[in-house]
């Protein structure tokens, strides 16, 4: 059933990107592309507008062997927001959504604040697939009137004829 989900969030997420000109949405192949592109940037003396731009919005980090991408720091003491691609998207958003106890878009979005290209579109989208979500979901209640038979022997004994 998770498979399914995971699935079903990634083609809509996919969807999303194809129908939206400026998606921050980030696809494995341009998340590494960026990166390389990051790192070509650095070693070149002679920079073109991209390379200018690249390093001033995007800065690699090292965690052992692991290199995330995250947005560019102004000091090196603020917590690094990192870039994920819509492959780890899923996996993402499901931990935190597991972590906030089922919980609503703002507590996700607060949660997820430490991921860059996280959009609330993508926790909404999410939360819509979300079985649990789903049936805890606030139901619209019938209000008015309970009808109710009239069990009586007399009911109609004094019509008019």
């Amino acid at each position: 059933m998770a498979e399914l989900m995971d699935v079903r969030f990634k083609e809509l997420l996919l969807a999303k990107k194809v129908s939206d000109t400026k998606s921050v949405l980030m696809l494995k192949e341009e998340y590494f592309q960026t990166m390389d592109e990051l790192k070509e940037a650095c070693s070149v003396k002679l920079k073109t507008a991209r390379q200018y731009y690249i390093l001033g919005r995007y800065e690699i980090l090292q965690c052992g062997d692991v290199e995330k991408l995250i947005r560019k720091r102004a000091n090196f003491a603020e917590e690094p927001i990192y870039f994920v691609n819509i492959d780890e998207m899923y996996d993402i958003i499901k931990r935190a959504h597991i972590s906030t106890g089922h919980g609503g878009r703002d507590k996700m979005v607060t949660f997820l604040s430490r991921y860059a290209n996280i959009t609330r579109e993508s926790i909404e989208l999410f939360k819509s697939l979300c079985i649990e979500c789903q049936k805890k979901r606030k139901r619209a209640t019938t209000k008015g009137i309970t009808v109710r038979p009239i069990l009586s022997k007399d009911f109609g004994s004094r019509g008019q004829v």
